[in-house]
């Protein structure tokens, strides 16, 4: 019988916190209507490639009614057997990242784009992403010690907004009124706001920032530059659009199909993208995208960092101090979590 070594806890603890590093951790958060679904259809196709690559996913499918279930309901309305359940879900999702760490996987993607918050609920409050701070602290309990990286794609407003309505029209909501839409280009939060608010929640991770501009429809671009690597990546499905923006003349035609007469002057019947907003609005909302694209390429506060082009494959030397940096945070105390009854301190900045 060969030599049997005993460790002490401590030291287990050390060696299993060194082979869970090795695992990137990465969440894709969206944003909605920014090609979330055809990049996740483009995993699911190639799942089995990318498993040889090192390259494990967790989609919608898998997450919204099993680990994520207890995590996804809006912040307003979680009760004490909500906590529970939230509690449960962070557990769940520990435990299975420690099951992929040991089966030495080098990449876990995490893409749900709900973890942010439900489009519905943005057209509901008229704002964008409301209560994401406090959606992301939920989530901290599950991912804040193993999260390496958060990558989030940015929209024009004026696009995203349209896009969000039109599949909103779609699913049977109403055509949004005068009102509504001045209001949308009126609200407040930013994407800068996201940026910011997902640093405070995960201050270890590395946030990756684009545009849908630049990304739209090569999910395999979007994956190298996620994960870094230099492999081979398949290409089956690559080029499939799902879940695409309604066209003017789907939705015209779903507004005389129910009978909406009050709403049918609201459309053309062309083949274009769908566009509620007039000239002015589109201006206005162009306008802060620019704004926000300015603070991303500046520098972000400091807060992430914005990928510009899908053919960049290697960071710049300010992205990667960001990254080293991350690193370094992460293997230093972390804030509370929601398992531990710990709250988080506010953000230091200088």
């Amino acid at each position: 019988m060969g030599v049997q070594y005993q460790l002490r806890p401590a030291v287990w603890t050390a060696l299993y916190h060194k082979a869970c590093a090795a695992m990137d951790v990465i969440l894709h958060l969206g944003s909605h209507r920014t090609g979330t679904t055809t990049f996740q259809s483009y995993l699911a196709n190639n799942e089995a490639m990318l498993k040889r690559l090192g390259i494990v996913s967790w989609r919608p499918k898998r997450l919204r009614k099993g680990m994520m279930s207890g995590l996804l309901g809006r912040p307003d309305q979680i009760t004490a057997y909500g906590f529970k359940r939230a509690q449960r879900s962070c557990g769940l999702i520990r435990m299975e990242t420690d099951r992929m760490a040991k089966l030495g996987v080098e990449h876990l993607i995490v893409s749900e784009e709900n973890m942010i918050g439900a489009m519905r609920n943005n057209l509901r409050h008229e704002r964008l992403y409301p209560g994401l701070a406090t959606r992301m602290e939920r989530f901290r309990g599950a991912f804040a010690d193993t999260c390496t990286r958060i990558v989030l794609a940015v929209r024009s407003y004026d696009e995203y907004w349209a896009s969000s309505l039109g599949y909103a029209v779609a699913a049977g909501q109403s055509v949004p009124s005068n009102g509504q839409l001045d209001r949308l280009v009126t609200q407040p939060r930013r994407w800068r706001h996201l940026v910011t608010e997902l640093s405070d929640a995960f201050p270890a991770a590395h946030i990756m920032v684009w545009p849908f501009e630049a990304v739209a429809g090569q999910p395999e671009k979007q994956l190298r530059l996620m994960t870094g690597t230099n492999a081979p990546l398949p290409l089956k499905g690559a080029r499939a659009w799902h879940n695409k923006g309604q066209s003017d003349a789907d939705l015209h035609a779903l507004v005389v199909e129910r009978g909406e007469e009050a709403a049918i002057t609201r459309f053309t019947g062309d083949h274009s993208r769908w566009m509620p907003f007039d000239a002015a609005q589109q201006m206005a909302l162009r306008a802060q995208y620019v704004s926000d694209i300015r603070w991303l390429k500046n520098g972000a506060d400091g807060c992430a960092s914005f990928i510009q082009s899908p053919d960049a494959t290697k960071l710049t030397e300010e992205d990667q101090w960001l990254a080293d940096a991350a690193k370094e945070q992460r293997a230093g105390p972390t804030r509370g979590h929601i398992h531990d009854g710990e709250e988080s301190p506010p953000r230091q900045v200088g």
